[in-house]
């Protein structure tokens, strides 16, 4: 996970679904990243699984997540799911940029355990939901890589 998001970061034309200006958020301040509670917007979270899931299904083939010998794997993406700025935002926002996400699947036991991570780290720091009933952004995070 930890090279996904490097990888994203440092080198996004790397990534898929490609995308020559691709220019994923969450890694300066005036592209943050925003929470979004599933349970406030199931939909919008559902569209970005399913959009990054789409990607992985088109790269790696329907049994991407069955294929490798190592062991189950399940779709990664990042701008996580759980943020407004997820795969599926251009569908949601048209005003913002088409691709501009990262899919690659990655073993299911890790993926599982960054989910649980993510989770604790907006418990522990307190992000709240992104925004408020009107759309306007009120909270905000940044990614860093070590």
């Amino acid at each position: 996970m930890a090279d996904h998001l490097k990888l994203a970061h440092t080198n996004p034309s790397k990534t898929k679904p490609p995308n020559s200006h691709k220019n994923v958020p969450g890694f300066e301040v005036k592209r943050p990243l925003h929470r979004l509670y599933p349970d406030r917007d199931k939909s919008r979270y559902r569209g970005n699984r399913r959009t990054a899931v789409r990607v992985c299904v088109t790269y790696w083939g329907k049994d991407y997540a069955t294929s490798d010998p190592a062991g189950p794997r399940e779709c990664d993406e990042y701008p996580f799911a759980s943020t407004y700025e997820g795969a599926g935002q251009h569908s949601q926002e048209p005003s913002a940029p088409k691709d501009n996400f990262s899919a690659l699947p990655i073993p299911k036991a890790q993926n599982t355990a960054v989910g649980t991570i993510l989770a604790l780290f907006y418990d522990k720091n307190r992000i709240l939901h992104g925004r408020d009933s009107k759309g306007k952004e009120v909270d905000a995070y940044l990614m860093a890589i070590d």
